[in-house]
């Protein structure tokens, strides 16, 4: 990796850290413990299920609010402060500082991601569980999902304000999850006009459905492995989309 861009990331993670980030992240950790042992206790036969759902649910809401609500702040605190100008000018170009920010919260995000699914592999343990192999999809799989809104809110942030970023990306994450069932619903199979631009949407913009399978791993479903590995390369690929997006749209930006 670029001295540069490393640099930047780590001043970037060193200073999401600094926020107390981490201290929220560990103390949903220990929510998931608590709520887990406490909801056990009145699930008889399946403190499992429950274990895998408070989990994976909190995991996801945290990760998605981290990427959310840093995201957004990504480049506008360093443009309000005037910072950038500071980084800029000097032998650092635009693609590796926007490169640097965002490994930076990437490692966040990781880092979160290891936290909070060691802490449900020790809740499921303890209850006398084993954790099978969807599990760690589905974790792997929810760190995606967490990137592509990182991405998605970054992209917003360099056209428009921070309150709409979010609002846009919220929008899309919801839209994401529900488009591939609002499609087949009667109100919509009976407007043509209507079903085609859903279906523009289905192709064009991203499915975060197709990164969500928590009820397969609740209910100890198999997926085929051609599956998995086709919604990661989507994943990945969608990522890589939303990267050089960023990187062009940022290096034509009027930062003045």
């Amino acid at each position: 990796m670029n001295s540069k861009i490393y640099t930047i990331a780590y001043y970037t993670f060193k200073e999401v850290l600094k926020s107390k980030v981490l201290y929220g992240v560990l103390f949903i950790g220990l929510a998931i413990m608590l709520s887990v042992f406490v909801a056990s206790e009145f699930t008889y036969g399946a403190p499992f299920r429950v274990a895998i759902d408070v989990g994976l649910g909190l995991l996801s809401l945290s990760s998605l609010g981290i990427s959310l609500f840093l995201g957004v702040n990504l480049l506008s605190k360093e443009i309000e402060s005037r910072t950038i100008y500071m980084i800029i000018s000097r032998p650092v170009t635009r693609i590796q500082f926007i490169l640097g920010k965002l490994l930076g919260l990437i490692g966040v995000l990781i880092v979160n991601t290891l936290i909070l699914s060691t802490m449900i592999v020790l809740v499921t343990v303890l209850l006398g569980n084993q954790i099978e192999g969807l599990f760690f999809w589905s974790i792997l799989f929810n760190f995606l999902e967490s990137l592509l809104l990182l991405l998605v809110v970054t992209a917003f942030s360099l056209v428009t304000n921070t309150v709409l970023s979010s609002v846009f990306s919220f929008v899309l994450l919801i839209a994401g999850h529900f488009i591939a069932d609002t499609q087949n619903i009667m109100f919509v199979t009976s407007r043509p006009l209507l079903s085609e631009v859903l279906k523009f949407y289905h192709y064009v913009l991203p499915g975060f459905y197709k990164l969500n399978i928590k009820d397969y791993v609740l209910y100890k479903q198999t997926l085929p492995t051609d599956f998995l590995i086709m919604n990661t390369v989507y994943g990945l690929s969608y990522s890589a989309f939303l990267l050089f997006l960023i990187i062009y749209i940022f290096n034509r930006k009027n930062l003045d």
